[in-house]
């Protein structure tokens, strides 16, 4: 049987591809049966299946599962689009010379989007998403063979609007190929040109162009120089010519880099790795190689480097920042805000990446679990929001994570929390509280934070604010079961 009048099964394993020599035979005039002609496109339909068939898309912004597709996706074809939220589109004409024909072709197809991905293949992208949304597994190579196969899927998978939907089925019309038989002047006016443009599409009488992904650019580069060294100062200015092409790259673009990778090659040792990481996007030549000079005086090298190779992260966009008209000093010219982010670069680069860390607040009651580390980055939006909490703590004398609860927090906890020294009278009350022979005096609280039952780490406590005669602030606490306990767990500043 023709490969293009058969029904391929995506999940069927494929036959392996043999080279088959060429027969000539001669064929009487009146037997000859032309097979249908293969559509000038192929396209592949991929969809989550289940109930997992629609991406989460915040404006056009594509998801995290879209992104894993699209990586894939492009690994087999350069043209990949979006369909909507819940679908990623491959045209593959020009790919199956590729992968040894057609057969060769579903065999990758399947193995780069195995179940529960729903993958349909149509001459136009809007049947192949179609019959991926209605769960059809097949291919349909052939334009003849394509209006059959649509015509019993049901309206709904054309995401039309519920009420256009509802006045179809009321004049009994439930799938594509009933839709399809309508007198066009007729359907056009009931359900308005723009619908049988689509139908036009999706059967291939109407031309459908896409907007194709593009895959982001990435520079690297590598370095031959003439020569075997260690001297850091010769390895830089091998690199200053790389160095500026990566900064004419980024300018181009109008984008930055947080990240830059130098692989250092060595004739028998194994490869040496400097990885540089900035808290800002960056694109400036003369500041990589500051960075990369801070950074290199801390890398030890087993042997001469024989060759180098510069690997740029993922641009980025960011926002350039004009200078300053006064000098910082004059005529009330202040500091440029860049220094802040350029100084952590630095320090990151000669102290390394544990030297510094950023500090991020967590949805979390117990005060010793509010914050977690991560890694220094200061972008826009996070300085400002660093300025605008700090800001509020100074205003309130306070934490981020109370100044909404209108509750004291200090910036600094004890690593553990310090008991405290309690003289009770004989009833048991507490009459005075010492830490380190000092009294304290109860200001404010109680306030009471019980939280962590489900993880095993549950707390109980009456926390207050108490004050020492030489004026300092503690934030300590009592527990709520027994023995009651007092602790000091932070001072305020």
């Amino acid at each position: 049987m023709n490969i293009h009048q058969q029904r391929l099964d995506l999940d069927a394993p494929q036959p392996a591809i043999r080279p088959v020599r060429a027969q000539v035979r001669e064929v009487p005039a009146g037997d000859a049966r032309p097979a249908p002609a293969a559509a000038r496109e192929l396209w592949a339909a991929v969809q989550l299946g289940g109930r997992q068939g629609e991406f989460a898309v915040e404006g056009d912004a594509i998801s995290a599962a879209q992104a894993v597709l699209i990586r894939r996706a492009q690994s087999l074809t350069p043209r990949v689009t979006v369909e909507s939220t819940d679908a990623v589109l491959l045209e593959l004409a020009g790919s199956q010379n590729l992968f040894g024909g057609l057969p060769g072709l579903l065999a990758e197809l399947r193995k780069a989007f195995p179940r529960p991905l729903q993958l349909a293949l149509a001459p136009t992208p809007l049947a192949a998403v179609l019959l991926a949304r209605a769960g059809r597994n097949c291919c349909i190579n052939t334009t003849a063979r394509l209006a059959g196969r649509i015509a019993p899927l049901p309206l709904r998978h054309l995401h039309w609007p519920e009420d256009e939907l509802q006045r179809l089925a009321s004049m009994g019309v439930n799938t594509v190929g009933e839709l399809l038989r309508l007198p066009r002047a007729g359907l056009a006016r009931r359900i308005g040109p723009e619908r049988l443009w689509q139908l036009d599409r999706l059967t291939g009488a109407r031309a459908d162009p896409r907007r194709l992904l593009l895959p982001t650019p990435r520079f690297s580069q590598r370095i031959e120089p003439d020569f075997e060294t260690t001297d850091r100062e010769r390895l830089l200015a091998a690199l200053q010519p790389a160095l500026r092409q990566l900064e004419e790259f980024l300018r181009e673009r109008q984008r930055g880099v947080m990240a830059l990778r130098l692989v250092l090659r060595h004739r028998r040792a194994a490869d040496s790795l400097c990885l540089l990481r900035c808290v800002v996007p960056e694109y400036r030549a003369a500041r990589f190689a500051a960075l990369l000079t801070a950074r290199l005086e801390t890398l030890q090298l087993a042997e001469p480097v024989r060759g180098m190779e510069l690997i740029a992260g993922r641009p980025r966009r960011f926002l350039a920042d004009s200078g300053a008209l006064w000098a910082p000093g004059e005529q009330g010219g202040a500091a440029p805000a860049a220094q802040a982010p350029e100084f952590l670069q630095t320090l990151l680069a000669r102290l390394g990446e544990r030297a510094a860390h950023g500090l991020a607040q967590v949805d979390e009651h117990r005060p010793e679990r509010q914050y977690r580390h991560m890694p220094p980055a200061l972008s826009e939006a996070a300085r400002s929001e660093a300025i605008r909490v700090e800001a509020r703590g100074l205003a309130h004398g306070m934490g981020h994570a109370a100044a909404s609860a209108g509750a004291a927090r200090p910036l600094g906890l004890m690593r553990e929390p310090v008991p405290l020294d309690a003289l009770c009278d004989a009833a048991g009350r507490v009459r005075r509280l010492q830490h380190e022979g000092c009294d304290l005096a109860l200001v404010s609280g109680p306030e009471r934070i019980e939280s962590g039952w489900w993880d095993g780490a549950d707390v109980a406590r009456d926390y207050y604010v108490a004050t020492t005669a030489d004026g300092a602030r503690w934030w300590i606490y009592r527990e709520c079961a027994a023995p009651r306990r007092w602790f000091l767990h932070g001072c305020f500043a």
